[in-house]
Parts: structure tokens; sequence; C-alpha cells
């Protein structure tokens, strides 16, 4: 065995001690009837999702010649010329930042932790335990990340080690929590072995226990065995539940503790705080069912340990008022410390340090496998624990710990904490740096073709980049003005004004006219539902919407509203895109019809085609020929894995649909990383679903009929009628005869 040091030799009798003290409480706990000490029963834990890294808290025709004007391609399909309006400019202001939580915060203002009778005891970390200096501790999955975080912490080894499986976020938190008073670095493991980065850290540790933190159901006794290698000394600790746990752990101390905080033992959020602060100030922690009242083991495990006063630690959501009154009537002092939000819930708790920081440890809340390292390594070293999103500091926590003058140690990898937490860069700062960022990768892109651009973008989670490009500038909209048409259809039916049922003078229903006018752009519907709502109507509607910038213009009832002037821009656009995204003044059923319709439209050669195959994407394209040439335009809500957004663009002057699709793939790696190829759709958008009819015209005369399962190319559409491509002709069916590819 390796040589021990005197004062390892300390630290092993103080762990020594503990551990006894545990081993006492788990015999008591666990012991049967017949006296035979019982296994403890495995609680059920499930691996933490995916990265949400928003933690918070979402092709023309050729030219025509001047004689002969084609028709608009209002998805591909192309219009007569009209003049365009002296532009005007109105930028979008930008959002505000939000960090998102799902805490349940109590809405009453947080109380002051009252003085206590006598100050908490400081708990002086051991010279072997280093605070740690690097500006990230991260492996390449959990295991290494807990290898990481023991190597900062106990370069010189550890007399104990405690490990827990890496899924078992419960197990982890009453871990964290034994970390500071044994002096011991966290490890993960899997349930039936020891991964080989922790076996060489193990090794380079060389306890002289281990003490493994769960029950045979997270942890099977193989792994016990394959630990005996690193360690003569490795024993089980848990109770039947974390809760049970606990409590143990609480009665481990074997000291009187004064006063103790309270966590629900529901999530990690709030115990990693309170497990962190008792670490640093001398007072005990324990988890609690906060939904009921106080239970009789946790009354017991209160008063065995000579405990009067209680801090519960987050809101109602976690801690029930009902638990707090059952407190105070089982005669203990009750407050309550709690926050708006996660991250000034971190803030508030570092406050009640009795020591000064010399390092701030911050993770993103939304990993239990990086947050129970984080609370582990900040309780062994008596340093605060922050929280922070992957694209920077919250604003308020970023200032608090530039006035403690001191630096971040950042547990987890880029993909939970990106580059801006480990300078503790805030997220103002980060946001705008962002905005002015995207602004110049968009004007870069448009640069490269020929035209004249407005591109607008918001970000629908994360930071809530908003930055636009002439996204004032007032533009002939081509098809996509129809989306407030649809929009105020919607409006009509939800408020009792309509139905999807109700006819219009054509002979259509709603439900098949807004189908249409989104599906195949068509023209006809778009001007019947105009005529019918009123364009007056329709305007003071749009107005009293906010979109402040869009009118119709006005041409005589029944003519179609295409020519009519109508303008827009696309910051008002992507207002409108924001509102369908996050049901903002509509309902969600209405504003999914919407977003489906628009996921389903068959015109998809700009914006769609821009980013990966397989991304989700709801879009309205349009083109229209005007006196300066072609117009190209596109809106749409894209879903990317890291990060979803709204955007709009408009283009004259004769710019190419890969113009758009170039912008439209610069935004999708801006939120969500650079990629391949991108998603391609073919010529033939649709196929027949029967034999089918086609015509000269609509409901003329049939030519001839082809089978189900054909292929046809969709050209144009006259309300219900869609014009398609077959062999060298052009062709007539009905909308029912086919389905998208």
């Amino acid at each position: 065995m390796t040589h021990r040091s005197p004062l390892r030799r300390s630290h092993v009798a103080r762990a020594s001690a503990l551990l006894l003290a545990v081993a006492c409480a788990l015999t008591s706990s666990l012991t049967t009837s017949s006296g035979a000490v019982a296994a403890p029963t495995p609680e059920t834990t499930v691996s933490p999702p995916a990265p949400s890294p928003s933690p918070t808290e979402e092709q023309p025709a050729p030219a025509p010649s001047p004689a002969s004007p084609a028709p608009e391609d209002v998805g591909d399909r192309i219009e007569p010329a009209t003049p365009s309006p002296t532009p005007t400019q109105n930028p979008l202001a930008p959002d505000r930042v939000t960090p998102p939580t799902d805490e349940v915060p109590d809405d009453r203002p947080a109380p002051v932790d009252p003085e206590p009778r006598s100050a908490p005891r400081a708990v002086v970390p051991p010279d072997a335990v280093a605070v740690p200096n690097a500006s990230r501790v991260s492996g390449q999955d959990r295991y290494g990340t807990s290898v990481a975080a023991a190597q900062n912490a106990f370069p010189s080894g550890a007399a104990t080690v405690l490990v827990t499986a890496g899924n078992a976020p419960a197990d982890a938190i009453v871990a964290a929590g034994l970390a500071a008073r044994l002096q011991a670095p966290l490890l993960y493991v899997r349930a039936g072995s020891v991964p080989p980065a922790v076996a060489d850290e193990l090794a380079r540790l060389s306890p002289e226990r281990i003490v493994v933190v769960g029950g045979a159901g997270v942890v099977q006794d193989a792994v016990l065995t394959q630990l005996q290698r690193w360690a003569p000394d490795v024993r089980r600790y848990g109770g039947g539940d974390r809760y049970e746990s606990s409590r143990i752990a609480l009665a481990s101390v074997g000291e009187a503790i004064d006063t103790v905080y309270l966590a629900g033992g529901q999530g990690t959020v709030d115990a990693a705080l309170a497990s962190v602060t008792a670490a640093s100030s001398g007072r005990g922690v324990l988890l609690v069912r906060g939904a009921v009242a106080v239970d009789e083991p946790t009354l017991t495990a209160l008063r065995s340990i000579g405990a009067t006063k209680t801090v519960i630690v987050g809101g109602l959501g976690t801690v029930s008022a009902r638990h707090e009154e059952s407190l105070r009537a089982a005669g203990f002092t009750v407050s309550r410390l709690v926050a708006p939000n996660r991250y000034a819930q971190s803030i508030l708790m570092a406050g009640q340090r009795t020591a000064p920081a010399q390092r701030a440890i911050v993770v993103n809340s939304f990993t239990d496998p990086d947050l129970t390292v984080a609370a582990a390594l900040a309780g062994a070293t008596a340093q605060p624990l922050y929280y922070a999103i992957e694209p920077c500091t919250p604003d308020a926590v970023a200032a608090d710990i530039s006035a403690r003058r001191v630096g971040v140690t950042a547990v987890g990898g880029p993909a939970w904490l990106g580059p801006a937490v480990l300078v503790n860069r805030n997220c103002s700062a980060e946001k705008d740096l962002r905005q002015r960022n995207l602004n110049a990768a968009i004007r870069a892109t448009a640069a490269q073709y020929p035209g004249s651009f407005s591109v607008s973008v918001r970000q629908m989670d994360g930071l809530g980049v908003v930055t636009d490009v002439n996204g004032g500038v007032l533009r002939e909209p081509a098809s996509m003005m129809k989306l407030y048409a649809a929009w105020a259809v919607l409006h009509k039916i939800e408020r009792g004004e309509a139905s999807w049922g109700t006819m219009l003078p054509s002979g259509l229903d709603l439900s098949t006219c807004v189908y249409v006018m989104i599906h195949a752009s068509d023209n006809g519907c778009h001007s019947d539902i105009v005529h019918w709502i009123g364009i007056g109507n329709l305007n003071a509607f749009i107005r009293a919407s906010g979109w402040s910038q869009t009118t119709y213009g006005s041409v005589p009832y029944g003519t179609s509203v295409l020519y009519a002037g109508n303008r827009t821009t696309t910051n008002d656009l992507v207002l409108l895109l924001d509102r369908l995204h996050g049901a903002k003044k509509i309902s969600r059923p209405y504003a999914d019809h919407l977003l489906t319709l628009m996921s389903a439209q068959i015109w998809r050669s700009r914006i769609a085609s821009g980013i990966p195959p397989g991304v989700r994407q709801a879009t309205k394209p349009g083109a229209l020929w005007i006196d300066s040439g072609l117009l190209q335009g596109d809106s749409g809500v894209v879903w990317g894995p890291k990060s979803t957004y709204v955007i709009s663009i408009v283009g004259d002057q004769a710019p190419p649909q890969a113009a758009l699709r170039a912008i439209s793939r610069t935004v999708y790696e801006f939120f969500n990383g650079s990629f391949g190829t991108a998603a391609w759709y073919p010529v033939e958008q649709m196929v027949t679903v029967r034999a089918t009819a086609l015509r000269t015209s609509p409901a003329g005369a049939m030519t001839v009929v082809v089978p189900a399962g054909v292929p046809i190319e969709v050209l144009d559409a006259d309300r219900n009628w869609y014009k398609v491509r077959y062999g060298n002709r052009q062709l007539w069916t009905v909308v029912n005869d086919l389905r998208n590819r």
C-alpha cells in the first residue's frame, strides 16, 4: 500500500469517524425485525434529457420579355410587373433577455434569512483539497467530467472517494452533500462497470476507502467487487430512497447542528445549492417531501442533531406552505430563501457564505450529471455554486461573480456552457455581440449575390437574438401577404364570427380556400377571402394586431388583390411568425393549423432548401415580377436541434433563389452549427392518390387518366384546381386527387 503522509492519515481518521457514524445510522435504519441487515431498495432513476441549449425559462420560370409578362410564381409562380414604392425605414427594436427557469417561484418577496442565534461554523477545506483554477472542468462524457473535477480538487490524491451511478441524480445529490464532510471527490460509474477513465483516476487517487452511494439497482454488487482493486475498504451507503439517504447523511455529522437547510427532493436545482451552502457554512442539509406536511422520520432526523432552525431553499412549488407550517407546528423556527428563478436563487444562496470566495463554480443546471459534480466540487472546495446557460452568464449572476473578484470554473462541456461563461460575459453583452455578428454574417452572404435584400430574424429560444438588414423597408410581399389573410380568417373563426364551413362567393368553403391559398399559393382564394372580410376591415385588423407597416392596397370588389399595391416589411412578417410560433394573440390549435399548412406547402426552393434534411420547417414563399425584375421572398419558422428561429427574406432587383438559400443557410448555421448537404425537394412535388383524370382546363374536357402513384409537378392553381405538368402537356386536376410526396 502507498505510504500515507501524517496529513493524509489525519484526513483518513476524520473520514473514518464520519463513516463510522454513517455505518451506525445505516445499521439502525436497515435492520430487519430478525436483526439482519436488509439491502437498501434501489431508487428508479432516469438519464437526463438531451441538451436543450436554451435552458431558460422556442424556383422561378425564365424571365419574361417586357411585351409578354409572365404570371406570378406565388410559390414558384411569377406574376406581371407592378411598380415598387419608395422604401421607408422602421427598424425593429431588439427583444429583452429573459433567462429560462422551470422552477415554480413563490409569488411573495424573498424573505431575509434571520440572523441565527449563533453564527454558523465555517468549514475550512483541508490542505489536500485544492481550489480549482481551470476555466473549464469537463470530459468527453459525464464520467470524464467527474474525473476532471477530481483531478482539479484533489491533485495529491484522496483518502476517501465517493462513487455513484452516472444516471442516478438523486443518489449523486446526496453524495455531493457528503463530499465536503468526507473531503472526497465524486466519481461516476456505470451500473455494471467502472469506465476506464474512472479506473485510471481511482488508481491516481489511491484512496483508503470507497463509498458507493446508491442501491444495487443503480450500482450492481459486481461493481463493488471491481472497486476493491483500488481500495481495501469498499462499502455501500444509502437508504431505501433519497430521503432516507439524506437523513442518514445528516445523522453522520456526529455533532450538534442548530440550523438545517431543507430542499425539495424531487429536483436537483435547489438541493444542489442547499448542499453547497451547508458545506460552506457548517450547517446541515436535508431533502424533504415538500408537497406534503413534514413526516415523522424528518422530524426525528432534525431533533436527533439538535436542530432548532430550518431554512427552506426554494419556492412553494418545491416545498409547500403546508410543509412550512407543519415545521412551525412541530416547534422549529422556519425561514425561506427563495428568488424569482434558479439564477437569482444561486446568487441568494452564495450570499449565505461566511468566508470569502476564491473561485466561482458555474454549471448549467439543466444537466443533472454536471450539476451534481459541480455541487460536489463546490462543496469539497468550499466555493460558491452559480447557475448559467449555454450562451452566457445571466446578468445578475455575472455581476455577483464580478463583485466577488473571483475567476470562473465552468463544469461541463461547450454544449452546455459556451465560451462567454468562461470569461463571465453577461447575457446582455453576449446577446448584443451575437446580434451584431449575425447581422454582419447576413450582410456578407447577401453581398455575394445580385439584388437588394431585406432580412429579419428572431430567435425563439436561447437569448432571443433579434436582428434585421433593411427590415423596416416597405416592400411588395408577393404571396407572403397571404399569411395576414390566413391569420384574419383564423381570428374570425376563433371568435365565432365564421366557421370552416362558411361558404365564399366562389362556392368554396373557408377550409378549402385557406388550404389551397397556403398549399399551392392560390391567388383566387386569396382574393375571395380578402373581399369577404373587406379590404378596409382587414387593414384595420392588421393595424390593431400591431403590424404597423402592413397594408392591402385598394381595388374594386371582386378583382384580384395581387396587384393592389400591398406592402409589408420583413420586420412585420417575423412578428407574425413569432406570434404564430408562440400562439400569441391566437390559440394553440389555430396557430398549429396554419403552421401545419405552411409545413406542407409545395414551394420549398428557398428557406427550406437552405437547411439540413429532416429539420422541421414551416414556410410561405412568393415571387413577383416588378419594375426592377423578379422579386423573391420567403418567410418561415425553422425548428433547429439547438435553436428555433423565425426568418423573413425579400429580395428584389432579380436575385437568384440561390441567394435566399444561402441566407437561410447562414442563419441556420449561426444558431445550430454547420452542416453538409442541404435538403432537396423533387420538382414533381405531388403524386396521384387514385386513377386521376387530367383536363384541359379547370372542369374542362378530360384528356387522359393517369393511374395512382404517378409523380406530378404542380405549376399553378385556380382555387381547388391545380395546373400540373404531365409529360410535355400542362393539364388540370382537382386538389383532392393529389397528395404531397
